[in-house]
């Protein structure tokens, strides 16, 4: 009896949990992640990948749009991204190697942009000065392992780009490499300002992208009109794609009621038989000592839907803290805080699924306990 209870409990705690999983697709609750952001980009008929899409079309006059976008209080924080590729050496040991430059406006709190941890870089922003493109030079830079090894660069060493003469000063090496759709890539960070003067897109004041950090869904509506042509998309999972319109969470709501139906029945079903047809000897004395048919079966669909219920409640509590353990799993893996939604009907949707798993599975005991020969079990 035991083992039937704890075959439904697994059901049960499996429908509770990817049910809720679904319901936190469904609801976008991903958006509501501090870590979530938004990224305004050209509309290139999808070419290309988030962060990382730098070939064709860029976004001009971004630090004006910048600016209007930090008057609104819903955005937390808003930088142009741009991503260049630059030749970097180490003046002192001739190494050098090719690495991708993004381009950020330094933010005065901890903040990560494509991986990288920008917070080591100045946020006074001076040499962007209102536009003139002629305040100090602070050349700082933050550094993947990997360029940080093959240079042979540790934090306040000097490094060179190719075809520039303005030198650069690492100010923090990043704790992890910056990764693509197809790996990982050597990477710098560095003022959007500066990169800009270096690349040629000072000019226009372009980057390829513009970063919007938020945890207000309703911010998606205003960006779409910021640049006309583009596309706004959220890093709303591992790989950073957007989330686009889909029917999965339904899909994964009904997979789970399936298959939690499917295991509850059959294993209540089985468990249940083979109790009844070892205590074939009690339905015998039942039905010796004057009990109906009906009663008979009466008390075995009882004991049957008592053991779902039984199976159900303990599901339950087991999906309840499977939830919570799911939850704090994905929030450490990829920072959103609770994708996994409970609300209150969730607990009776689950129970009352170990309710109907102990009706379906009653005809099979039913079966049994109506082909048990009484006289022959008791002469046994």
């Amino acid at each position: 009896m035991g083992v039937c209870i704890a075959g439904v409990a697994v059901a049960v705690a499996l429908l509770f949990v990817v049910t809720g999983i679904s319901l936190g697709l469904a609801a976008g609750a991903t958006v509501e992640s501090e870590d979530i952001d938004y990224w305004i980009v050209p509309d290139e008929g999808g070419a290309g990948s988030v962060p990382l899409e730098a070939e064709g079309a860029r976004l001009s006059e971004v630090h004006d749009v910048t600016r209007r976008l930090r008057e609104d209080d819903r955005i937390d924080y808003v930088s142009p991204v741009a991503l260049r590729p630059l030749r970097l050496e180490n003046p002192e040991t001739g190494n050098r190697t090719y690495v991708i430059a993004v381009g950020v406006i330094p933010p005065d709190r901890p903040r990560r942009v494509a991986d990288m941890d920008v917070s080591a870089l100045d946020p006074e922003y001076a040499y962007y000065d209102d536009g003139t493109y002629d305040g100090e030079w602070s050349g700082e830079i933050v550094v993947s392992p990997g360029v940080a090894a093959d240079l042979g660069l540790e934090r306040g060493d000097t490094a060179r780009a190719a075809r520039s003469d303005r030198p650069l000063t690492v100010a923090a090496v990043n704790d992890r490499e910056m990764a693509a759709g197809f790996g990982e890539v050597p990477a710098i960070a560095m003022p959007l300002a500066e990169l800009q003067s270096m690349t040629g897109l000072a000019e226009a004041d372009e980057a390829d992208q513009i970063l919007v950090g938020t945890t207000d869904p309703s911010v998606e509506s205003a960006l779409e009109s910021v640049y006309p042509g583009t596309d706004v998309v959220s890093r709303t999972g591992i790989a950073g794609a957007e989330a686009t319109p889909t029917n999965l969470p339904l899909a994964m709501a009904l997979a789970a009621a399936l298959v939690a139906g499917g295991i509850g029945i059959a294993f209540v079903a089985t468990m249940m038989g083979l109790e009844l047809t070892a205590g074939r000897r009690e339905l015998a004395v039942l039905d010796a000592v004057g009990f109906s048919r009906r009663t008979r079966a009466l008390v075995v669909v009882s004991e049957t839907i008592t053991v779902a219920v039984l199976g159900g409640i303990a599901g339950v509590v087991l999906g309840a803290i499977a939830t919570v353990g799911t939850n704090a799993g994905i929030a450490a893996a990829i920072g959103v805080t609770a994708l996994a939604e409970t609300p209150p009907w969730l607990a009776a949707y689950a129970f009352g699924a170990a309710v109907v798993v102990g009706l379906c599975a009653a005809p099979y005991p039913l079966y049994l306990a109506a082909n048990t020969d009484t006289l022959e079990e008791l002469t046994r």
